[in-house]
């Protein structure tokens, strides 16, 4: 998607760190922006840096609540028309570890990072398919979607790794209505998402906290990756990866699970068949993908 201009993103989680870089990139580009979050102090900052423009619209919102996201969708169609630019960036961790978690901590987590992504994807993906001019979708992961992470971070890790699968398949599905997919993968950035856990799980519960945790510092400037993802954007990228260091650590992994390969081994013809046919599927669909943007 090249241009920008005149279009319409929405973004939850826009109300701090990287959702708010988002909406400051896609705002510099002539776009219209709606900013959802569920913390009002969020909202309040991302009108105050933001308010210069009467293209920016927020929005309180719970992304695990699917009514809530149902009416956000309508609110955005109402005020800007149609929506081309969708980002699923909401995200929010626990401090259990992984093998001492209980159900509530694995509902917490999944139904905000893999249910909110699901729910924008249901309420805003038919708008975006059915008006024919193609978009985007970025879905935001995490290293911690790509790697192995200590215990304490293995809960987020789950719900990172699923937006990151979904994004792969979803990309294929939506290259026929030229809507490009990115999944976005960050290191550490300039946000609260670490911090601000207890104050979101709070809010989302109905204790109605709402106050500011302390930002993470030494990490990128979520300004510098809101611009990098509406670069990737722009080329149709299908995966961001913005933080260098991790790139050894990444192909390690991978190449032990390519290790982990049997060399020799026999196929059934049967077999065989059935997944040359699958492969065949998934380049077709791959290329069609890829492609989008090109002719731009």
């Amino acid at each position: 998607m090249r241009e920008f201009r005149g279009r319409t993103a929405f973004i939850t989680g826009g109300g701090s760190g990287i959702g708010l870089g988002m909406a400051r990139a896609f705002l510099d580009r002539g776009m219209n922006v709606v900013v959802a979050d569920l913390l009002d102090s969020h909202l309040a900052d991302a009108r105050d840096l933001l308010s210069s423009t009467n293209r920016l619209h927020c929005i309180r919102l719970d992304v695990s609540n699917r009514e809530a996201m149902r009416e956000a969708a309508e609110e955005t169609t109402r005020l800007f028309g149609k929506v081309h630019v969708l980002c699923n960036n909401v995200g929010v961790s626990q401090r259990k570890p992984i093998d001492e978690a209980a159900y509530e901590d694995w509902d917490y987590v999944l139904n905000v990072n893999l249910g909110g992504t699901i729910a924008g994807l249901v309420e805003f993906l038919p708008g975006m398919k059915a008006h024919g001019e193609g978009g985007h979708v970025v879905n935001t992961s995490s290293m911690a979607g790509m790697i192995p992470v200590p215990a304490f971070a293995g809960v987020y890790a789950a719900s990172k790794f699923a937006v990151r699968g979904l994004s792969d398949s979803l990309r294929l599905a939506l290259a026929p209505y030229g809507i490009g997919v990115s999944v976005l993968c960050p290191g550490m950035v300039k946000t609260r998402a670490m911090t601000a856990g207890d104050v979101y799980r709070q809010a989302h519960e109905g204790a109605g906290a709402d106050e500011k945790r302390d930002t993470i510092e030494g990490g990128m400037d979520p300004f510098e990756l809101g611009d990098i993802v509406a670069d990737a954007i722009a080329h149709n990228r299908p995966y961001i990866f913005p933080h260098g260091e991790f790139r050894e650590e990444v192909a390690g992994y991978f190449n032990e699970m390519l290790a982990a390969f049997p060399i020799e081994f026999e196929l059934d013809e049967r077999r065989r068949a059935s997944e040359e046919r699958r492969a065949k599927m998934t380049a077709e669909a791959k290329a069609m993908a890829d492609a989008l943007g090109q002719a731009e």
